[in-house]
């Protein structure tokens, strides 16, 4: 379907954790991908590095503090846990900018020892850059390192399904809406954004997708959204 390719962003998450490269790298080396997302303290294999950097694909830096909020590595772990396990440490403070900055500095620092070159775009696994302590040093970050794109969404996440974390998603990017706007930098995102895993019925949203680009984000290590991301782009 060309026209998707005009209003999609098709995005893939985690390179680099557990074998998730070895779902991305054919799809990419296809150019059915526009971005990959990269876990940088877990990427090991220097010849999957050089395989994705071949592709020409767009490489973001997918932010984490999976140290600091002691969750989010392991597939097993339900997303009630992590949920309740990252809000917990949030609310009470445990996990506070200083040290996310440090953390997200680090990795920022790792991907250009690893690629040669600094990320083409910034996001986050979990999502965590949304919330609004973090979406500052996001954004800080991001300035810092002249970095261009950052996962947002000029004009709103698609809350396709009563999923949680769409809905809770969608609250928090209300909340960094100012602090977008008051970015004195330019800014290039998509206009707007939405998970594989939260649309109920894919050809019935493509049909009913808003004007601008969407960002759809897929985990194609998951047999199911490989197969869409194989048929239809």
């Amino acid at each position: 379907m060309p026209f998707l390719r005009k209003k999609v962003i098709v995005s893939v998450d985690d390179f680099g954790i557990r074998k998730v490269a070895d779902a991305i790298l054919p799809l990419a080396k296809e150019g059915k991908i526009d971005r990959v997302s990269v876990l940088i303290n877990y990427v090991t294999d220097q010849n999957q590095v050089a395989e994705l950097l071949a592709t020409g694909v767009k490489i973001d830096l997918h932010l984490e503090l999976i140290d600091l909020i002691k969750s989010g590595s392991e597939a097993k772990e339900s997303a009630v846990f992590r949920g309740v396990n990252f809000a917990f440490r949030y609310v009470f403070g445990l996990v506070n900018a200083t040290d996310v900055e440090r953390s997200w500095t680090q990795q920022i620092e790792r991907f250009k020892e690893v690629f040669g070159r600094y990320p083409d775009g910034l996001n986050s696994h979990e999502h965590v850059h949304y919330f609004p302590r973090f979406f500052k040093v996001a954004l800080m970050l991001r300035n810092r390192y002249h970095i261009p794109f950052v996962r947002f969404a000029r004009c709103g996440i698609l809350e396709e399904t009563s999923s949680v974390v769409a809905r809770i998603l969608v609250l928090l990017w209300k909340k960094n809406t100012a602090v977008y706007a008051a970015d004195a930098e330019s800014k290039e995102t998509s206009d707007f954004f939405v998970s594989y895993d939260w649309i109920a019925d894919f050809d019935s949203f493509i049909q009913g997708m808003p004007e601008g680009r969407t960002e759809i984000v897929f985990h194609p290590e998951r047999k199911i959204e490989y197969d869409v991301i194989e048929s239809r782009f």
